[in-house]
């Protein structure tokens, strides 16, 4: 029988809102912060696979998932407050970040925000915020509702590929983001008007892995190259064959690379 983990969940009331949240595992902390087409649930092929390492803590940002946006849509200084105040709720001091695609904006906001909080940033098919023409061009290519879901397992954030491959998982990705109350159009404009200047980064402290895809259609490998060397000492890994989430679309391999960089299951 395999090693059971302790699970424990919970809401944090602030600022008139209610963000819901979960902790799996024991040990080291390591957050996942979805993106604008998932929530905490999003993240099902990763807790039971790193929380038998680490104590992994998802949690829904302002109006996704379990999470209410009474006062209106997030952004990047609210969602990076509202991990601070998170983590201060969860008594964790230090933790690694993962940040998938609107996640990254949170993450590297927060990472910015607490340096001496953040070991390290895995930035996943994200460029963050950080300001580059790529990334302007990248935005007005996106529609506004994050749309492409008008045929049952086809998504902007996954490969077509992945579609055809396995329809039961990506229509699984689809109704997993309908959840919440947030107007994904609200979203894009705050994560526009939230970019992260280039000298802002001299303020990092952690250690940093920007993750893409082949075939991302929303934030393509050469933007995220282009953004990743303007981060001193950032690697990139580019996953083969997968689109905008490798870490639904191809979960072993993003899992086995994350954990190397993470140093998950290394002996200290």
């Amino acid at each position: 029988m395999s090693e059971l983990l302790a699970r424990d969940s919970g809401f944090l009331e602030r600022d008139g809102e209610r963000l819901y949240w979960e902790s799996v595992g024991s040990g080291d902390a390591l957050v996942l912060s979805h993106g604008a087409g998932g929530n905490h649930a999003i993240w099902f092929q990763q807790v039971a696979a790193l929380a038998r390492h680490r104590r992994v803590i998802t949690w829904d940002h302002r109006g996704f998932g379990r999470s209410t946006a009474v006062g209106g849509a997030t952004t990047p200084s609210l969602a990076s407050a509202d991990l601070q105040a998170l983590l201060d709720h969860l008594g964790v001091n230090q933790t690694d970040l993962v940040g998938q695609s609107m996640g990254g904006w949170t993450c590297l906001r927060a990472a910015l925000d607490a340096p001496a909080r953040v070991r390290r940033l895995v930035l996943s098919n994200t460029p963050g915020g950080i300001q580059t023409d790529a990334l302007t061009a990248a935005f007005r290519a996106i529609r506004p509702d994050f749309g492409g879901q008008e045929v049952l397992g086809r998504h902007a954030a996954l490969a077509d590929a992945f579609g055809d491959r396995d329809p039961a998982h990506a229509y699984l990705y689809q109704v997993l983001g309908g959840f919440g109350e947030t107007d994904l159009s609200q979203v894009a404009p705050g994560l526009i008007t939230a970019m992260v200047m280039r000298a802002e980064l001299t303020a990092l402290r952690c250690q940093v892995l920007f993750t893409t895809g082949e075939h991302d259609a929303l934030f393509p490998p050469a933007l995220i190259r282009q953004t990743a060397a303007l981060v001193p000492g950032a690697r990139v890994h580019e996953f083969a064959g997968a689109g905008h989430s490798p870490y639904f679309e191809i979960p072993d391999d993003w899992n086995r690379v994350v954990s190397e960089f993470l140093e998950i299951g290394v002996e200290r």
